[in-house]
């Protein structure tokens, strides 16, 4: 796949992300997650994408089982109920699958399955993953977004996760 067929979605991404995009991983559990944090680019000759996903989601046992995932972004100003949903409910607690009211789009290349709905997906395989020091962080960025109203005790880190796209489409 050509690097500008990967990188003409990227726009789309970039506009929906602070609205939420989902995150699923491969593996026998479709648990779309819902993300606003991306990162997009070139990294070891590869087009890759960057998402990362706190140790106390139920996604973080998902991703540590597989080597794949799937970004989905859902077109401007659609899916907000079921971002919202994604986002609030926990694959511990509830069925995505059955009561989100997404279906799966199968996997082109390998990635996980995606969002149907969505109307662009980027399918990974996991290249690099590191927990982030937060020892090493911004100090702002650790007060707000580590702070002492976190999951864990430990301020509930981020896994990061970059991912080597494998395809990217319009849905």
């Amino acid at each position: 796949m050509e690097l500008r067929e990967i990188f003409d979605l990227v726009p789309q991404a970039a506009e929906q992300l602070p609205r939420g995009a989902f995150l699923t991983a491969g593996g026998d559990v479709w648990n779309p997650m819902t993300i606003g944090w991306a990162q997009f680019g070139v990294i070891w000759g590869r087009p890759v994408v960057t998402v990362m996903v706190r140790k106390s989601r139920f996604t973080f046992s998902r991703m540590e089982q597989t080597d794949v995932f799937t970004v989905s972004v859902p077109r401007a100003k659609e899916l907000a109920k079921e971002l919202g949903f994604c986002g609030s409910r926990s694959g511990r607690d509830v069925d995505k699958e059955r009561e989100s009211g997404l279906t799966r789009s199968p996997a082109r290349a390998g990635g996980a399955d995606g969002v149907r709905e969505c109307g662009a997906a980027f399918e990974c395989r996991i290249v690099q993953k590191q927990m982030l020091d937060l020892d090493t962080l911004d100090p702002e960025a650790r007060a707000r977004y580590y702070g002492s109203n976190q999951a864990l005790p430990n301020g509930d880190p981020h896994m990061i996760y970059v991912g080597e796209i494998l395809a990217a489409y319009s849905l």
